[in-house]
């Protein structure tokens, strides 16, 4: 029996991503300057440690240094921010919100980059918990700081649609636009957080708005984009074509190649994930979709061997991904043992996917 590879897991923009990622620039204008300068010999060594573990997906190891970190008497805020982040890495947001609401209490009074940093992760631990309201005050708290904040409205607005209040919702991504309303993937995470409760037709307007506020600026890659998620595959391959040419990037590639698997030709689509490979150089997240396209074409060797390479590339944003299919390139080689214990696996780290949960139900009966 065949399975269908599923779809949740191989997109690449999704409310999950952006909720990792949000805080990486924020950190960089606060936070580097104390790991400069805190700690008893006025360096702090073990938390730059436990965060570049992070940065590896090496939790288990993050949090080790962590606590050489506070052994050391390194700064108190910075280690437990730390600890949250490990611990969302690890889907253990329980422990995740105790230590970042915990940094937060070591603030002096006075709110700076840092505090609202945590505070983006807190919500983040929030909203995967299942704890919508608490996000949504998470989120309400960083835009008293920073009030013209897009990100947090649009977030905000998530958790409002996962409390099933639609107006609230739509009331948040307005801001949302309204304060970066030059933003492309602004709109198309909108569009997708609305398409993905049930309103794709109000989602549609956002794309028709996003398409007519950049009517004379936007770029090729833009408009191709959109077009992408209008489902007007055709506009989307020759803006994308015209994009590759000035600037072939990873992620006009897998925009191009996206756009071409939408139109049904799978093979024009892989021939431009592996000339990307091969002028360009490995890319984990182009390893996986060549993959999904080997799938498709039944070439089940060849995309278990690019997933395989993906995966040996270590990329922390695109392993949950690439994992998860691997298992699937073994199911549809029939090794449904092989598949089982890599799921298995999977499920330690991801233990909150529910996909994988009813995935590994299946296996179990093979």
């Amino acid at each position: 029996m065949k399975r269908v590879v599923n779809d949740k897991v191989k997109k690449k923009y999704t409310i999950n991503s952006l909720l990792r990622k949000l805080s990486v620039v924020v950190i960089a204008t606060s936070c580097l300057a104390l790991l400069a300068g805190c700690g008893k010999n006025g360096r702090s060594e073990h938390v730059s440690a436990g965060m570049s573990e992070i940065e590896n997906g090496e939790y288990d190891a993050a949090l080790s240094c962590f606590d050489e970190a506070e052994a050391a008497g390194e700064n108190k805020e910075l280690i437990l921010r730390g600890r949250g982040i490990a611990y969302i890495g690890k889907t253990d947001y329980a422990s995740a919100i105790d230590s970042l609401t915990s940094a937060l209490s070591e603030c002096d009074g006075n709110l700076t980059d840092l505090e609202y940093d945590i505070n983006y992760y807190l919500a983040t631990a929030y909203y995967k918990s299942g704890a919508y309201e608490d996000a949504y005050t998470a989120y309400s708290a960083i835009l008293a700081l920073k009030s013209s904040e897009a990100d947090s409205y649009y977030l905000r607005g998530c958790c409002s649609l996962a409390m099933n209040n639609y107006e609230l919702a739509v009331s948040d991504f307005d801001k949302a636009v309204n304060s970066d309303s030059k933003n492309c993937s602004l709109y198309i995470n909108i569009f997708r957080a609305l398409s993905d409760n049930g309103h794709a037709d109000i989602g549609m307007e956002y794309l028709e708005k996003a398409m007519n506020n950049g009517s004379k600026t936007m770029s090729d890659y833009d408009r191709g984009r959109i077009c992408y998620y209008m489902g007007d595959y055709e506009n989307a391959c020759s803006y994308l074509d015209n994009a590759n040419k000035n600037n072939s990037s990873e992620e006009v590639v897998l925009a191009l190649g996206q756009s071409y698997e939408a139109t049904g030709d799978i093979n024009f689509a892989a021939s431009i994930y592996t000339n990307y490979l091969s002028s360009n150089g490995d890319s984990a997240s182009i390893y996986n979709q060549l993959g999904l396209c080997r799938l498709a074409t039944g070439d089940y060797d060849a995309a278990l061997s690019s997933i395989e390479s993906g995966i040996a590339m270590n990329d922390a944003d695109v392993m949950q991904t690439l994992k998860y299919n691997e298992i699937i390139c073994y199911e549809y080689l029939g090794d449904f043992t092989k598949a089982k214990v890599l799921m298995e696996s999977y499920l330690v780290v991801y233990p909150d996917d529910e996909t994988a949960l009813r995935e590994y139900d299946f296996l179990a009966t093979r």
